[in-house]
């Protein structure tokens, strides 16, 4: 089955990447918005995209308009994926508003069609559970921002068959991510559990006096992060021997966090109504300027690394 058309439900943060991911590949693409001025701010935020590529000289300038040619916008779901070969939710995190929404699309969009959600940790199955066809859905877990990180989690349901995580893992491919399967259904999927274990542990370091937030960031940003892009943690063992992991996990294990349930501080700060940038106070004290350069500083360092990464790709 070729993948040559496709809906991209949400134009928000996530959905105009992954239109621009589709459309890359020659995807024909609509973004589905629920009100036209929605639809018209992900358009625009999509054509933002093929601008900074092209400016930042990650995108050939000839391939620039063909690209923007493939995308449109909609309001109209039930008409946009009649002729679809690939729906992508990426609406909110409620698992009830996810149900509903594929219940509509199922009734309308052919049955030969994949459906997946770019959820970042309801599982695949709870989401497919009321479908008629659950062995063509699976999970897309696209990362922000997801015209820059090339990682996506493609997560099986209970009931997903192998050739629709085929079918997806190949197009990611085409398009320059580096797609991973989550084989058993989890909530969280790969990339969270494990990032949510870090926090966990961050937050309770904090928590329990043993560093400040500053120097917590300050270790991941100066330390842990500065090695990951060349090699993962299982990597990073297996060189540095695992003797010495075992060694470690002895005697420091029964003296990290093992909460099972939010922390007392986090609970204190969203009790309080502190919840970061969009408040102006998290971890951090801020404004709407330093929220804004901090993304864009993000983005700056990840352009800077996919130039780097296709001029060696080029050079090898």
């Amino acid at each position: 089955m070729d993948i040559r058309s496709a809906v991209v439900a949400g134009s928000g943060q996530m959905g105009p990447g992954i239109a621009f991911t589709l459309a890359s590949v020659g995807c024909k693409t609509k973004i589905f918005a629920r009100t036209g001025e929605s639809m018209e701010k992900g358009v625009e935020a999509f054509r933002r995209i093929l601008d900074v590529l092209q400016s930042e000289g990650c995108l050939a300038a000839d391939r620039v308009a063909p690209i923007r040619d493939l995308v449109s916008g909609t309001t109209d779901l039930e008409s946009s994926v009649r002729g679809a070969d690939l729906i992508i939710e990426s609406i909110p995190e409620n698992l009830a508003l996810k149900q509903d929404f594929f219940a509509r699309v199922e009734d309308c969009c052919p049955a030969q069609a994949i459906l997946t959600s770019n959820t970042s940790g309801l599982p695949a199955t709870s989401i497919s559970a009321h479908l008629h066809l659950p062995e063509r859905f699976a999970v897309t877990h696209f990362w922000n921002p997801p015209h820059l990180m090339p990682r996506v989690e493609v997560g099986k349901g209970e009931k997903t068959s192998m050739e629709t995580v085929s079918l997806l893992s190949g197009l990611l491919a085409r398009a320059g991510k580096k797609p991973v399967t989550v084989l058993k259904d989890t909530p969280g999927q790969l990339g969270n559990r494990l990032f949510q274990a870090l926090l966990r542990e961050a937050i309770h370091i904090v928590e329990e006096g043993i560093a400040s937030v500053e120097d917590v960031d300050s270790a991941i940003k100066n330390g842990l992060g500065r090695r990951f892009p060349v090699y993962g943690p299982l990597e990073h063992n297996d060189v540095v021997g695992l003797d010495t992991l075992y060694a470690i996990q002895s005697y420091i294990s029964e003296s990290l966090c093992s909460r099972q349930k939010p922390s007392e501080l986090l609970k204190k700060m969203f009790d309080n109504g502190d919840l970061g940038v969009k408040t102006g106070k998290g971890f951090y004290d801020w404004n709407v300027r330093q929220g804004h350069e901090l993304t864009d500083k993000r983005d700056r360092f990840l352009l800077d690394l996919l130039k780097m990464e296709q001029k060696m790709g080029h050079d090898s």
